[in-house]
C-alpha cells in the first residue's frame, strides 16, 4: 500500500490540560516521518508536531508537541489516511517556490507572514557581497 512507502502510520494525539488540569482531547489521525501528525475535525484538515509518549505500553500516543499547527484544508470529506496520501503527493510534487507563490501569497484574509528563510548560519551573497541576516 501506497501509505506503507509513505511511512505513513494510524496513531493518536493527545491536546490539554485545557481549562482544567485534568482536561485533555484525544484525536486520531495519521503520523508522518514520527513527528508529523495530520487530524481532521470537522472536516478540516490539520497538521502539528507531535512527540512520542516514551512509555512502551503506549505504542501509538503522541503528545502535542506545541508547535500551534497548520489547517491545511476544509471542506474535506473522506478516509483521513487517503486524504493525507494525497496532500503529501501533491505537496512532493511542488517546489518551495511555486509553494510560495500559488499557496502562501493567495492565503485568503492573511496579514503579513514572516519568514524566516536565512538563519545566522546561513552564508548569503548577492555579486561576491555578503548579504546581513539576522
Amino acid at each position: 500500500m501506497l501509505e506503507s512507502v509513505m511511512g505513513l502510520e494510524r496513531v493518536s494525539m493527545v491536546q490539554g490540560p485545557y481549562d482544567s488540569p485534568y482536561m485533555y482531547e484525544i484525536c486520531e489521525g495519521v503520523l508522518y516521518d514520527r513527528q508529523y501528525f495530520f487530524y481532521l475535525e470537522n472536516g478540516i484538515l490539520c497538521l502539528r508536531h507531535v512527540k512520542k509518549v516514551k512509555q512502551s505500553y503506549h505504542t501509538h500516543l503522541y503528545l502535542d508537541g506545541e508547535s500551534g499547527g497548520l489547517q491545511l484544508a476544509e471542506g474535506i470529506q473522506g478516509e483521513v489516511m487517503q486524504v493525507v496520501t494525497e496532500i503529501i503527493e501533491r505537496l512532493r510534487a511542488k517546489d518551495g517556490l511555486t509553494f510560495l507563490f500559488d499557496e502562501l501569497l493567495w492565503l485568503h484574509g492573511r496579514g503579513p507572514i514572516e519568514l524566516n528563510l536565512f538563519n545566522k548560519k546561513d552564508k548569503v551573497t548577492l555579486n561576491g557581497r555578503k548579504l546581513a541576516t539576522k
